[in-house]
């Protein structure tokens, strides 16, 4: 047989393989086709869906969302085919406990910085009850239940959408399809890796953020050092860490009980509220929550009513 026979007879006797073939040590996963219940599981988890396809009931949606969203939670109670696994997921609460600790001290900052009471009372509120109580409400705090949550809120949102990478998920716009592709895996932990370099990022403004604060509670200046005060330089900040106390992060302490208590009893609270759909009368799209979805689901699966639909969580 001449050469030009046996390259003919080479090439046809592998007609039948993977175009990646020749690729050598690829990982596992990135040889696994993609499941039908993974496109239609992953892109809804990416999303944060109240509702999964074929769910009928209103608990089992709502536990989903919670063991599946939740900050703490999630982190061992998430889906097996969840994209955000328990490193990310770590990755993400520390950078929004990060965030959190420099978005308040911001705050605290700005009010020292244009000379503005943070204790000032906006307003009160008088219960008449057997004990008179009197409840007042500072600018200071106003100023953190709305910028500083608001931004929060958007800092989280944006950490998870990017982490998740929904477009180039099972199911998402940029899904490879190509078995032994080496683009499926690396373009869907694009998003990881850049979350893991906005946090450090993150970390490094807190801390920094944190050590001026400290030192202006410590000396009691009314001055922000290296801001306000061009007499204090970087390393004099840096050099005065090993001069503080544990007193001197007493405004740490606060921050980690709001912090515990905003993921155990307002996040429950709040996405519950969100689930029900009742802020967007259970119509809007952003704000109409599991009925909307249910909805939505209905309409496209609208002449099929003939057909049992199981439920995702089921066939997993």
């Amino acid at each position: 047989m001449s050469p030009k026979d046996k390259n003919s007879a080479s090439t046809s006797s592998g007609g039948n393989r993977s175009p990646h073939h020749n690729l050598k040590n690829i990982p596992a996963e990135w040889s696994e086709p993609v499941t039908p219940l993974e496109r239609t599981l992953v892109p809804k988890f990416a999303a944060r869906a109240y509702h999964l396809p074929g769910n009928s009931s209103l608990c089992a949606d709502w536990l989903q969302y919670m063991l599946n969203n939740h900050p703490v939670i999630g982190i061992c109670c998430h889906h097996r085919l969840h994209p955000l696994k328990t490193r990310q997921r770590c990755i993400i609460l520390l950078g929004s406990f990060a965030f959190g600790v420099a978005i308040t001290n911001i705050c605290y900052l700005w009010f020292i910085s244009t000379g503005r009471d943070a204790e000032q009372e906006v307003f009160s509120i008088d219960l008449n009850a057997q004990e008179s109580a009197h409840y007042s409400v500072t600018a200071g705090l106003v100023m953190l239940v709305t910028v500083g949550s608001g931004i929060h809120t958007i800092f989280d949102r944006f950490v998870w959408s990017v982490s998740a990478c929904r477009c180039c998920r099972a199911g998402g716009t940029f899904e490879s399809n190509s078995i032994n592709s080496p683009n499926r895996s690396r373009w869907q932990d694009f998003g990881t890796y850049l979350v893991v370099l906005l946090v450090a990022l993150v970390i490094a403004a807190a801390s920094f953020i944190v050590i001026v604060r400290a030192k202006m509670d410590g000396e009691g200046q009314t001055e922000i050092p290296y801001i306000q005060d061009n007499n204090t330089t970087l390393t004099d900040i840096v050099d005065s860490v090993k001069d503080f106390t544990l007193d001197d992060f007493s405004f740490m302490k606060a921050y980690c009980i709001e912090f515990a208590v905003s993921l155990f009893v307002y996040y429950p609270f709040f996405d519950t509220v969100l689930f029900s759909g009742v802020l967007g009368c259970f119509r809007l799209p952003l704000l109409g929550g599991r009925p909307y979805e249910v909805r939505k689901e209905e309409k496209k699966n609208n002449g099929k009513s003939g057909t049992r639909r199981v439920s995702a969580l089921e066939m997993a």
